[in-house]
């Protein structure tokens, strides 16, 4: 049942200053605490570009989980007051909670700014308190308020009369005991500053001593009403006492003024005294089965006593009048008892035993799960999860390399030992004619493998793959480079109108990242320099290695039979047993670099980062990649160690029994036998080397050119977006010059205005098309100097059509400024600009063809003369 649907009659309201409302159970004085509202924010825009830029890959189906998101938040802005409307708000609750650690909601990443108002102070958008604040923690705060309140409201409209009311209103007061536990410990002190006064630690800590207390006086009066023992009733009774004191003292320090909080306060203490005398009193029925009467008495007193004190201070909020009288007549019955019957003395109430506590009611903790609910950005795995996988990566891979570089390095150094010493081809070719079956074995290996051309094939691959890379490598700092230096000149260019962020300062980590690959691909062309190197020195060998049997016998030389001693023989044994020995440890490191390289933890690890995360405030990754990396390369490492203490102890071994063995040969083969078949040793191990180095290599090329073509396809991006914005710069720039006034035009010079005043006097003038038809008479030709006393002042021509000319249109050919025509008098042109014309020809007409001023009048006068007042008649156009 709702509150909604609970007729008006069921609560009490009280009549407060700012119209705060306290819902209470009929005569029980259970108080529930109002939600907060809150103001619509719009989450889609910013959460959808911050995945766009985070987890691209996910953009499509994470649109759809945003808008799961809005909905969840939609519904608990007018969420209902029932079982639904509780887990409406925890699902939306456990949803931002999960989602936090992956889309973080702040002012420096995803700014969304969250409003709420004050669940005391709501009552009107003008006199309410509002608070917002740009960050997650605050609408998870707001959220989890709202479920405690929720909840006390729904536990506060029970029927307490019935079993299941009672349960019920027990088991929500204690969900929203949890709910206010829980901002109290974990959400408010996180916060720098807290937006409203109800989210304060004082104001929800009293809330959850508060809603404790009313969950245990429901567990009272379950007790009251199944009939158990009045030894458990009175516990249940005292424990309650000492919730609602807790809660009374706590409430008295915070000031809420004009808000339901006084009266709550009022309520609380009226509480306090009430489940004191009910304590009392059942405490009394069990002194009076236990026949001390005394003590009855006394317990009865005190309850008689402070259940007075709670029907005066409780103001009809709740009843207790009637358990007032029935203690009263319990006391009078007593007394009499005790007059007439027992005579006791009655202690004092300080005296007695102190009463037991039974503390049932716990605040509930917020659950981690709901049945129905999951996070719906799983595939998102949180940023602080990928950087700690990133890193553990990192280690992961340096500890692999180093490991197996350990192993390469020690059978390096092995083989190295036994082809000094031709071994095992030597205790093969003792009768100096029969090729070692160890070394023919050895040259179907390289057979099998491709031979010397296979490695000539690759190493031709090799320099296509290295240019590959060098080239997307120098096109995208190009690029880059290119727009930056577009960039500088067109700042130079247009000064502090080119307001954009200058290029340098964005490109500067596209930089550092070029760097690093250029400086990768200057060691990998020095690492495939040492490894050619090695192939030529070894070229030879296994050239020779790659011959077909026949052609590899009859190109070793041919050495003399040699024979044995007794110790001779002894050591030969001992030799082929610890070759024996080498070639199971070869195997055993074969294996182990295989478990190295196949070593795939990186699900369990994000699982195991993942829990970290949601389970401790303290992400500690370090400790747990540690850990990690022990757990799975710890006994590799142990065996790594043991196989090269094990390799340093047989060659210690092979050596005295080699020293042995050469002693005791009667005969010795040729010098050119046996160093051909030590460079042929030695040639098969550097062809396995090198096989490995080129297939290594050839993958290291391939994947770094997937990684800069990533990076190219980035600096491209970018690089696209920037020039975007500079041709959208250019636009406004350019429209704003356009529309700027154009300059003033210049004054004539005075001679100008000279002549211009002598010719008004002889010249008349040209009738406009206006004045001809409304008969006026023509007036003389435009004056550019101030106007003469009587005439009308002229008004300045308008501007000309795009077509008109550039120059003063005087004479056929015009008057051409001495000054450049990029612009008047050396002052730079504009795009989108006219020059200003001379006057329109319809209105002012034109002078006379010839240049002005005409050649008779041209020659110079002396100074005080001035030229004749009278010019050649007007021949120009009418």
């Amino acid at each position: 049942l709702s509150l909604g649907q609970l007729p008006s009659h069921y609560f009490i309201q009280s009549n407060l200053s700012l119209g705060s409302e306290m819902a209470t159970a009929p005569m029980t004085g259970m108080i529930s605490v109002d939600t907060k509202k809150g103001d619509r924010a719009n989450l889609h825009r910013p959460l959808m570009t911050f995945i766009m830029s985070a987890f691209p890959e996910h953009q499509q189906e994470m649109s759809v989980a945003v808008e799961d998101v809005m909905k969840m938040r939609e519904g608990c802005m007018s969420v209902e007051r029932s079982e639904k409307g509780v887990e409406q708000l925890l699902r939306y609750y456990l949803q931002l909670t999960a989602m936090d650690c992956k889309l973080p909601i702040n002012e420096n990443q995803i700014h969304v700014t969250f409003t709420w108002f004050d669940s005391f102070y709501k009552d009107s958008v003008f006199s309410g308190k509002r608070g917002s604040a740009a960050n997650s923690l605050y609408e998870r705060a707001c959220v989890l308020f709202n479920y405690g309140a929720v909840s006390s409201q729904l536990a506060a409209s029970q029927n307490l009369d019935t079993d299941d009311g009672l349960k019920v209103a027990a088991k929500y007061f204690q969900i929203a005991s949890g709910a206010f536990a829980h901002l109290r410990d974990k959400l408010v002190p996180l916060m720098q500053k807290v937006p409203t006064p109800d989210l304060s630690s004082e104001v929800v800590g009293c809330l959850t001593t508060l809603m404790q207390a009313q969950a245990q006086e429901c567990l009272y009066m379950k007790a009251v009403a199944d009939k158990m023992k009045s030894k458990v009733i009175c516990r249940l009774a005292s424990s309650a006492y000492d919730f609602y004191s807790e809660s009374y003292k706590a409430m008295s320090s915070v000031n809420l003024k004009g808000t339901c909080w006084d009266k709550w306060t009022a309520t609380c203490l009226a509480k306090q005294n009430f489940m004191s005398g009910l304590a009392e009193y059942y405490e009394s029925l069990n002194e009076k089965a236990n026949k001390a009467i005394g003590n009855e008495l006394a317990r009865l007193t005190e309850a008689d006593k402070v259940l007075a004190t709670a029907v005066k201070q409780s103001g009809g909020v709740f009843e207790c009048k009637d358990i007032h009288s029935r203690v009263n007549r319990a006391l009078v019955a007593a007394k009499k008892d005790n007059d007439f019957i027992y005579h006791e003395r009655i202690p004092n109430p300080e005296d007695l035993p102190v009463i037991g506590r039974a503390p049932m009611a716990k605040p509930s903790p917020i659950p981690t799960d709901l049945e129905g609910w999951s996070d719906v950005f799983t595939k998102l795995v949180p940023l602080n999860v990928q950087q700690a996988a990133t890193t553990y990566a990192s280690r992961k891979d340096h500890l692999v390399h180093l490991e197996i570089t350990k192993l390469r390095e020690a059978t390096n150094q092995l083989n190295s030992v036994l082809n000094q010493m031709n071994l095992p081809a030597a205790l093969e070719d003792l009768s100096g004619k029969e090729i070692p079956a160890s070394l023919l074995e050895k040259s179907g290996d390289v057979r099998t493998r491709g031979g010397i051309m296979q490695l000539k094939q690759s190493f031709e691959e090799l320099p296509q793959l290295l240019l590959r890379n060098e080239e997307i490598i120098t096109e995208t700092l190009k690029s880059m480079n290119d727009e930056e230096s577009s960039d500088k000149n067109l700042r130079t260019q247009f000064g502090e109108k080119w307001n954009r962020t200058k290029s340098e300062d964005l490109t500067k980590s596209f930089k550092e990242q070029g760097e690093k690959y250029q400086n990768i691909l200057t060691n990998a062309k020095n690492a495939d320099k040492i490894v050619r190197e090695k192939f030529e020195t070894n070229c030879a060998a296994i050239e020779m290695l790659s011959m077909d049997e026949q052609s590899l016998v009859s190109s070793i030389p041919v050495g003399g039979a040699q024979s044995l001693s007794g110790p001779g023989q002894k050591a030969v044994a001992s030799l082929k047993s610890f070759m024996d020995q080498i070639k199971m440890l070869k195997g055993e490191r074969d294996a182990l670099e295989e478990k190295f390289k196949s070593g795939n933890d990186t699900e369990e690890i994000i699982s195991k980062f993942s829990q970290l995360n949601t389970e401790s405030n303290l992400f500690n990754d370090e400790a747990l990649s540690t850990e990690q990396l022990e757990k799975t390369y710890g006994p590799l490492q142990a065996a790594v160690a043991d196989s090269i203490k094990l390799q340093d102890e047989l060659i210690a071994k092979i050596t005295c029994a080699n020293d042995e063995f050469v002693q005791s040969k009667s005969g010795t083969t040729s010098d050119p036998r046996s160093e051909t078949m030590s460079r042929l040793q030695t040639g098969y191990d550097a062809y396995i080397e090198l096989e490995s180095n080129l297939a290594e290599g050839t993958k290291f090329y391939n994947n770094l050119t997937k990684i800069l073509a990533t990076y190219q396809n980035n600096v491209n991006d970018f690089v696209f977006a920037r020039n975007t914005e500079k041709d959208d710069l250019m636009k406004n720039l350019q429209g704003s010059l356009a529309n700027k006034a154009p300059p003033p035009r210049p004054e004539p010079p005075q001679y100008h205005q000279q002549a211009s005043q002598s010719s008004a006097q002889a010249t008349p003038a040209v009738p406009t098309q206006a004045a001809q038809a409304s008969g006026s008479q023509p007036s003389g030709p435009p004056q550019s100097g101030p106007p003469q006393p009587g005439q009308p002042t002229p008004q300045a021509p308008p501007l000309a059509s795009p077509n008109a000319p550039q120059a003063y249109n005087y004479g056929a050919q015009g008057y051409q400024p001495s000054y450049p025509m990029g612009g008047p008098y050396g002052m730079p042109g504009y795009a989108g600009y006219y020059t200003y014309p001379g006057p329109p020809a319809q209105q002012y007409g034109q002078y006379p063809g010839q240049q002005y001023p005409p050649p008779q009048y041209g020659q110079q006068y002396p100074p005080g003369q001035y030229p004749p007042t009278q010019y050649p008649p007007y021949t120009g156009p009418k």
